[in-house]
């Protein structure tokens, strides 16, 4: 009975003692959050616990952004509020205004990306997208020299390129009418293959991409890319167990590192010869990362930061591309007038036979804004991290006028779908408005972030996206495939805001659509 006792208050004092550690968590949390209102939940969305979790009312998840993108935020009457898990995780502020992504993203000098959320891109190695201050601007230097109007002419030349290689490929010009069951597998083999043409100079092909026996190196670049979160969760025993889909993720990851260090190794080697023999070797990203490669420059970069920026710059050349390309693709199928109108716009600029040039893309800025309005509604980059440096004053509009100042130690989450689907700023945010970018200037597109770290590869993407649409919709008619009683309306509902977070991005889910070749 002594010893049943002792348990028993052993056990009470052990749960006063935790329930009072949880208490003082959350004051200290709201303290340094200036009491914001907000959610005070068990985990963290971006914790791993919660994010295993479902998203359901006690629990915001991983896809609570997308979810609830209509009732957040108080219904909207809030633009910035406080998420204070009391279990586990990182009590933050989360945004979702277009005024505070202008204010944040112009004091990136009294901020700095957490490298506790960086871990998948910092898997292999420092990285232009992970990098925090000089040496953020280390890799800049490197790396933004690269993006330049060869760079672009060489995107179209192989969009135009890889465009005959999937016609000759799928088989299209044998029926009247096709059904494409998983269209986004159309913008995912182009995206690998220009990536890997124009920035990595791999001689990829749609062959390459089609065939599961034999992938190419920017398909298992794709994998990688697929399993990172598994990788960072399941631990390296489990990896030696006879499951089947753990060996051939374990398998991917070993050959992909392997064959990244031999590809390093392989082009400095042909850099060295070049430069020996007085002769130029490429243009591309990568050709410049390994020409900068200096193991004890300051200004350089080690072998690691040329891996770590290979894969970073191939993942954020491929992954968001694909699937805001295979939404602008689905939007266009749904909405045939839009179709139509981009499809005058090619005739009008190209006409019927002549091949698109650089040049040409800016006199189509229909297709511009179509890509642009599913990059709003999808933004392949959900959420925006930072840790606060140093005291940033922070002006609100809502609930009312007033200054809020985002404590040194807090930590800041704009979310990107909360931001494009506010709207104040966006009237009618679920509907599919093109002309919402009409006229308006690239550098105002909040899309790809705004500021000095907005995304570096955001011409690229632009390029090969409006010339591969260009080029598909003059020769091919995209529409819905409906199930039995199904309106074009209700395919939206089941298909086209079936969203969720693919990979380390956000987009999309399966796309069946009807490709019809053009009289």
């Amino acid at each position: 009975m002594i010893v049943s006792s002792l348990s028993v208050e052993v056990c009470v004092a052990f749960a006063i003692i935790f329930v009072a550690s949880r208490v003082h968590k959350v004051v200290s949390a709201l303290q340094l959050l200036n009491y914001t209102p907000g959610m005070r939940v068990p985990f963290s969305p971006v914790s791993l616990v919660g994010a295993i979790i479902p998203t359901v009312w006690w629990n915001p998840g991983l896809h609570w952004e997308w979810l609830w993108r209509k009732t957040a935020y108080m219904n909207r009457e809030h633009e910035l509020i406080s998420v204070i898990p009391f279990l586990h995780g990182i009590p933050s502020y989360y945004a979702c205004s277009v005024n505070v992504l202008k204010q944040v993203t112009n004091a990136e000098r009294q901020m700095e990306k957490p490298r506790d959320v960086m871990i998948p891109l910092l898997t292999w190695g420092e990285n232009l997208i992970s990098a925090n201050d000089e040496v953020w601007k280390r890799h800049r230097r490197v790396v933004g020299p690269a993006f330049s109007p060869n760079l672009y002419a060489l995107v179209v030349k192989e969009t135009i390129s890889t465009y005959r290689e999937m016609v000759s490929s799928e088989g299209w010009m044998a029926d009247a009418e096709n059904l494409v069951p998983n269209f986004n597998e159309i913008p995912k083999k182009l995206a690998l293959i220009i990536i890997s043409r124009c920035g990595f100079g791999l001689p990829a092909s749609w062959a390459d991409e089609s065939n599961p026996d034999n992938p190419s190196y920017g398909k298992t670049l794709g994998i990688v890319s697929d399993t990172t979160i598994p990788r960072l969760i399941i631990p390296n025993w489990a990896y030696k167990l006879p499951i089947k889909s753990l060996q051939n993720i374990d398998h991917t990851w070993r050959k992909l590192a392997i064959d990244m260090d031999e590809f390093v190794v392989r082009r400095n080697e042909e850099l060295s010869e070049a430069s020996i023999g007085s002769q130029k070797h490429g243009d591309d990203i990568f050709t410049r990362l390994v020409s900068a490669m200096d193991e004890d420059s300051k200004i350089g970069l080690n072998k690691s930061e040329v891996i770590g920026n290979t894969f970073a710059l191939m993942f954020a050349g491929h992954e968001t591309t694909a699937h805001v390309l295979s939404a602008t693709f689905g939007f266009l199928a749904v909405y045939q007038d839009q179709q139509n109108k981009g499809l005058a716009e090619v005739l009008e600029v190209i006409g019927k036979d002549r091949d698109p040039e650089v040049d040409d893309l800016s006199r189509m800025p229909h297709l511009l804004a179509c890509f642009h309005e599913a990059l709003r509604i999808f933004p392949a980059g959900v959420v925006l991290f930072r840790d606060i440096v140093e005291d940033i004053p922070i002006h609100l509009t809502r609930p009312k006028e007033q200054v809020v100042c985002l404590r040194k130690g807090s930590r800041l989450l704009v979310d990107m779908v909360g931001v494009h689907h506010d709207p104040q700023t966006f009237p009618d945010p679920e509907t599919f408005k093109p002309s919402r970018w009409y006229g308006v200037p690239e550098t105002a597109v909040s899309m790809f972030g705004l500021g000095p770290r907005a995304c570096i590869g955001r011409k690229f993407a632009l390029t090969e996206a409006v010339c591969f649409l260009a080029i598909f919709l003059r020769d091919w008619k995209i529409d819905v495939a409906l199930n039995p009683g199904e309106t074009r309306e209700q395919y939206k509902e089941r298909v086209m805001m079936n969203a969720a977070k693919v990979g380390l991005s956000f987009g999309v889910g399966t796309i069946p659509v009807k490709v019809t070749k053009r009289a």
